[in-house]
């Protein structure tokens, strides 16, 4: 028995251990407050006789976000290279590692810009990103949105 007790003693003394507390990994776009973002690839959607279908280009889009505010869920959009009907208020979420930017315009379209981060994201690294515009007009204007499009590039962060 006294093998025994001597035993138990020597697991509870080594189990007793002060615990130690993991410090969780920074998540790298949580306090981000300015983003420079470059799109090279496109994919339109459009209905052909009511038939689905999309078409995938080159695409030279960029847009820069500045006074990024995820606590508060706010940013401005200060430089798009394409037209655009202006986006009077912009709504940031971050979620997970991610950074939503969404933008819903009075015409009735919706614009959503994502930024992912993955926890292997070092210091001035670019950020995978894509962005979406929702809009649809009857007919196709050069130089306009005026089918569903989304958009393929990175996102790389600015000092304010």
């Amino acid at each position: 028995m006294t093998k025994w007790l001597a035993a138990l003693l020597i697991v509870i003394a080594v189990g007793a251990q002060a615990p130690r507390a993991q410090t969780p990994e920074p998540i790298p776009l949580a306090n981000v407050q300015g983003l420079k973002c470059a799109f090279t690839l496109m994919a339109t959607g459009t209905w052909n006789k009511d038939v689905p279908g999309a078409e995938v280009t080159p695409a030279s889009l960029a847009m820069q976000f500045d006074a990024i505010d995820a606590q508060e869920g706010t940013a401005n959009v200060v430089d798009v290279t394409a037209q655009s009907a202006g986006a009077p208020h912009i709504t940031v979420r971050l979620l997970g590692d991610n950074l939503h930017f969404l933008a819903m315009n009075i015409s009735g379209s919706v614009y959503l810009t994502t930024v992912f981060a993955d926890r292997d994201s070092r210091a001035g690294a670019k950020f995978k990103a894509v962005h979406t515009r929702h809009e649809y007009t009857q007919v196709r204007l050069t130089g306009w949105t005026s089918r569903p499009e989304q958009y393929y590039g990175q996102c790389e962060v600015i000092k304010p």
